[in-house]
């Protein structure tokens, strides 16, 4: 049963996460990994480097976000910045949509009284 739940958890997570991520982009503006990691901390969603990275090549992939280098203008390693794209900000009021509808179906669910 715990593996079921763990199977479960992680195709939760990548959906939850991306939708999250779309919402920061969109929120916040332009943003590399780690402040999207340090952003979702406040936010009391728990984030590591290596469930983020892979999702955001993926949302990247499907075109949901755009990357470019920023390069720092004194010292530093360059970052890599992400931005939600035209066909994300398309798609985000419909996952917006979606997530609040199964949310309401949950919660009503949970009401009953068997």
């Amino acid at each position: 049963m715990e593996d079921d739940y763990k199977k479960w958890l992680t195709q939760f997570r990548k959906g939850y996460i991306e939708l999250c991520t779309l919402m920061a982009l969109k929120t916040n503006g332009n943003m590399h990994g780690i402040a999207l990691i340090h952003f979702f901390e406040n936010m009391d969603l728990q984030v590591n480097e290596g469930t983020l990275y892979p999702l955001l090549n993926r949302m990247e992939q499907n075109g949901w976000l755009e990357s470019s280098w920023n390069m720092p203008k004194t010292s530093g390693h360059p970052k890599r910045e992400y931005k939600i794209s035209t066909k994300g900000e398309l798609i985000l009021p419909k996952l917006v949509e979606t997530y609040n509808l199964h949310h309401k179906s949950i919660e009503k669910i949970k009401e009953i009284k068997l």
